[in-house]
């Protein structure tokens, strides 16, 4: 759905134990079009899934607003998320509040 979708501007998806780790949804992600803001707070996203995103905001190029609070994202995490966005002309705000992230991230 979300990658065929060319309504869908906003997803808020907190809370729901998500990991992002298989890839399907970053997949998907990276192939949409329409949204803009993506709201993934209080999720198990962790290191991986921190990559996996990564990955999908290297090709989309129309997402905005990614709030990733309270994730697991840590340091390994946020510098994938990062080196993504040397990539990405679209993110204006990424939200990593509470999620361990150091100096070294």
């Amino acid at each position: 759905v979300l990658q065929k979708s060319k309504v869908l501007k906003k997803l808020f998806l907190c809370g729901n134990r998500i990991t992002l780790a298989d890839g399907k949804f970053t997949n998907a992600l990276a192939n949409n079009r329409t949204l803009r803001v993506l709201n993934l707070r209080s999720n198990k996203i962790d290191a991986e899934g921190a990559k996996q995103l990564a990955g999908a905001l290297k090709v989309n190029q129309t997402l905005q607003e990614i709030h990733l609070n309270c994730s697991q994202i840590g340091d390994d995490g946020a510098k994938h998320l990062a080196g993504a966005l040397v990539d990405n002309k679209s993110v204006q705000v990424m939200n990593l509040c509470l999620n361990n992230i150091g100096d070294a991230g």
